[in-house]
Protein backbone atom coordinates (compact mmCIF):
# COMPACT_ATOMS: atom_id res chain seq x y z
CA UNK A 1 0.00 0.00 0.00
CA UNK A 2 1.27 3.42 -0.77
CA UNK A 3 2.21 5.39 1.43
CA UNK A 4 -0.97 8.35 -0.33
CA UNK A 5 -3.60 5.12 0.82
CA UNK A 6 -2.43 4.45 3.98
CA UNK A 7 -2.94 8.11 4.93
CA UNK A 8 -6.06 7.94 3.10
CA UNK A 9 -6.95 5.30 5.29
CA UNK A 10 -5.23 6.32 8.30
CA UNK A 11 -8.07 7.99 10.17
CA UNK A 12 -7.37 9.53 13.48
CA UNK A 13 -3.96 7.61 13.51
CA UNK A 14 -1.44 10.92 12.55
CA UNK A 15 -3.21 12.80 15.39
CA UNK A 16 -3.55 10.17 18.42
CA UNK A 17 -0.60 11.56 19.79
CA UNK A 18 -2.33 14.74 20.75
CA UNK A 19 -5.96 12.95 20.47
CA UNK A 20 -4.09 10.97 24.22
CA UNK A 21 -3.99 14.25 25.98
CA UNK A 22 -7.52 15.05 25.57
CA UNK A 23 -8.78 15.12 29.48
CA UNK A 24 -5.18 15.56 30.82
CA UNK A 25 -3.42 18.51 28.65
CA UNK A 26 -6.45 19.63 26.18
CA UNK A 27 -9.61 19.77 26.49
CA UNK A 28 -12.05 18.35 23.67
CA UNK A 29 -12.75 21.52 22.50
CA UNK A 30 -9.17 22.92 21.95
CA UNK A 31 -8.49 18.92 20.21
CA UNK A 32 -11.54 19.82 18.00
CA UNK A 33 -10.04 23.32 17.04
CA UNK A 34 -6.63 21.93 16.46
CA UNK A 35 -7.49 19.04 13.67
CA UNK A 36 -9.20 22.06 11.65
CA UNK A 37 -6.03 23.39 11.79
CA UNK A 38 -4.27 23.06 8.50
CA UNK A 39 -0.81 23.27 9.79
CA UNK A 40 -1.04 21.25 12.35
CA UNK A 41 -2.96 18.57 10.16
CA UNK A 42 0.35 18.56 7.45
CA UNK A 43 2.56 18.29 10.61
CA UNK A 44 0.84 15.65 12.45
CA UNK A 45 0.82 13.86 9.02
CA UNK A 46 3.91 14.32 8.34
CA UNK A 47 5.44 13.35 11.83
CA UNK A 48 2.79 10.04 11.19
CA UNK A 49 4.06 9.14 7.41
CA UNK A 50 8.24 9.02 9.35
CA UNK A 51 6.77 6.88 11.55
CA UNK A 52 5.34 4.45 8.94
CA UNK A 53 8.35 4.98 6.50
CA UNK A 54 10.66 3.77 9.56
CA UNK A 55 8.24 0.86 9.85
CA UNK A 56 7.96 -0.57 6.68
CA UNK A 57 10.87 0.21 5.64
CA UNK A 58 12.34 -2.48 8.84
CA UNK A 59 10.84 -5.34 7.58
CA UNK A 60 11.23 -5.05 4.23
CA UNK A 61 14.38 -7.29 3.01
CA UNK A 62 13.93 -6.22 -0.74
CA UNK A 63 15.61 -2.96 0.63
CA UNK A 64 19.79 -3.19 0.31
CA UNK A 65 21.33 -2.50 3.99
CA UNK A 66 23.01 0.49 2.69
CA UNK A 67 19.98 2.41 1.75
CA UNK A 68 18.22 1.20 4.85
CA UNK A 69 20.73 2.39 6.86
CA UNK A 70 20.81 5.65 5.07
CA UNK A 71 16.93 6.06 5.23
CA UNK A 72 17.22 5.49 8.77
CA UNK A 73 19.86 7.96 9.51
CA UNK A 74 17.90 10.65 7.72
CA UNK A 75 14.38 10.00 8.99
CA UNK A 76 15.30 8.69 12.49
CA UNK A 77 17.02 11.92 13.10
CA UNK A 78 14.09 14.02 11.97
CA UNK A 79 11.35 12.08 13.56
CA UNK A 80 12.25 13.31 17.15
CA UNK A 81 12.48 16.83 15.84
CA UNK A 82 9.59 16.76 13.89
CA UNK A 83 8.16 15.25 17.11
CA UNK A 84 9.28 18.32 18.86
CA UNK A 85 8.02 20.79 16.35
CA UNK A 86 4.65 19.51 16.12
CA UNK A 87 4.34 19.34 20.09
CA UNK A 88 5.45 23.08 19.92
CA UNK A 89 3.34 24.16 17.34
CA UNK A 90 0.15 22.55 19.21
CA UNK A 91 1.29 24.29 22.74
CA UNK A 92 1.22 27.41 20.64
CA UNK A 93 -1.69 27.10 19.26
CA UNK A 94 -3.80 26.19 21.97
CA UNK A 95 -2.15 29.17 24.27
CA UNK A 96 -3.03 31.43 21.00
CA UNK A 97 -6.61 30.23 21.30
CA UNK A 98 -6.64 30.81 25.09
CA UNK A 99 -5.66 34.48 24.36
CA UNK A 100 -8.18 34.60 21.38
CA UNK A 101 -11.05 33.77 24.24
CA UNK A 102 -10.17 35.67 26.74
CA UNK A 103 -10.07 38.88 24.34
CA UNK A 104 -13.74 37.32 23.22
CA UNK A 105 -14.66 37.48 26.85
Amino acid sequence: MSFAHKLQYAGSKPYQHERSLVDDELTYHEYEQLIQDETYVRLAQLRWLAYELESSLAGDNGVPHETKDEIFRAVDGSDAHLSTAVDAYVDEFVSNLHVDEEANQ
